[in-house]
């Protein structure tokens, strides 16, 4: 009988490293998944947007992540017979790129509480999958990334968050 206790023993002695060895790798497997994406400069998702009181914006510029003014635009006015605002402006590249976009804003009447503000960022030719911020009036109102081609087409109401990039891979 002794035989047997001591084979029992190793045994369970076996299952404890085993137990172990298996905990180690879970706790690296779970450190790596935090940091390898901090590491690499993996994107996180963009926040909502917080567009706030842009019924007098004037001034939209989107800043690449260094706050730098990649494209700008003046807005222009309009109002439609419920009183609804709409603001949109033409992008320019004064850097003599080739850029092609506007941003809109639609902006509801006062006596609509039930509507929220619009943002509406269409833009072509900037640095591919790279993040931008809209500054409204020197105000950042939003972030998003560009997608594989350096475009971005997005309409989103206040408090919503943009969109992951679609890729281009595979197509």
């Amino acid at each position: 009988m002794p035989l047997r206790r001591q084979v029992r023993r190793t045994n369970g002695s076996g299952e404890l490293q085993l137990l172990g060895l298996l905990a180690s790798i879970c706790g690296l497997a779970i450190a790596a998944g935090i940091t390898v994406p901090i590491l690499t400069g993996a994107r996180t998702s963009p926040a909502a947007i917080a567009l706030g009181d842009v019924s007098e914006a004037h001034i939209v510029e989107i800043r690449n992540q260094n706050g730098e003014a990649v494209v700008t635009g003046e807005f222009r006015s309009s109002v439609d017979p419920l009183g609804n605002s709409e603001k949109d402006a033409a992008l320019i590249d004064r850097r003599g790129r080739s850029v092609i976009g506007e941003v809109e804003l639609e902006v509801p009447a006062r006596n609509r509480p039930d509507r929220r503000v619009e943002l509406e960022v269409d833009i072509m030719g900037l640095p591919p999958r790279e993040t931008f911020a809209v500054v409204i009036d020197d105000r950042t109102v939003g972030t998003f990334t560009t997608d594989d081609r350096g475009s971005i087409d997005m309409e989103l109401q206040e408090g919503e968050a943009p969109p992951s990039p679609p890729t281009t891979a595979g197509i």
